[in-house]
């Protein structure tokens, strides 16, 4: 199973200028270097974020290779958009389209289902499915739930804040942005 990114957001999450704002600095401008650190530790908060949540925040695509379809039911971010295509891939390339799939919304992150049919079908020996789709909120920042966009700004200012620091690689999230993060994070039982 292999998931990689094909084309990436459009739009950061927020600008330099707003977390220049939030940390009361002079307003970044493309000439100023700061303003290419300020955009670096949007990016960093962004994908901490993203991680947390095992989703998108911002409509960006995605291809997602698998080799068995129990490895599909749920999809690996969250929300999705929409589905672009499945293509059933072999091992010397040759592609074969598979269009009787079904979206299914799900209690925690959609799910590929057969739609109409009652079986898969079989992915070529030595082959895979490739799955690509389109995960995230929405294509402008508007669409991003507001507690997210926070969590980002809050998170990007920690980082700017301690940059200096060495702290440990597995130091948990600032309590704010854990609890801005809570109710879109995912269960695993």
């Amino acid at each position: 199973m292999t998931l990689t990114l094909i084309a990436p957001p459009a739009n950061p999450v927020l600008t330099p200028s707003d977390l220049a704002e939030h940390l009361r600095l002079p307003v970044a401008s493309p000439e100023v270097e700061q303003t290419a650190e300020l955009t670096a530790l949007i990016a960093a908060a962004t994908a901490a974020i993203e991680r947390r949540i095992d989703g998108a925040l911002i409509a960006q695509g995605w291809l997602w290779t698998i080799t068995d379809w129990r490895q599909a039911r749920e999809l690996p971010l969250a929300p999705v958009m929409s589905i672009e295509s499945i293509t059933l891939v072999a091992p010397d390339g040759v592609e074969q389209p598979w269009t009787g799939w079904h979206l299914t919304p799900g209690p925690l992150r959609p799910r590929l289902t057969t739609g109409q049919q009652r079986s898969w079908p079989k992915i070529p020996q030595g082959g895979h499915a490739a799955i690509r789709f389109i995960a995230g909120f929405g294509p402008d920042l508007s669409d991003i739930p507001a507690d997210l966009r926070h969590a980002v700004l809050m998170l990007a200012a920690h980082y700017f804040e301690y940059r200096e620091a060495a702290a440990h690689p597995l130091t948990p999230l600032p309590l704010g942005v854990g609890s801005l993060l809570a109710p879109h994070r995912p269960i695993r039982l």
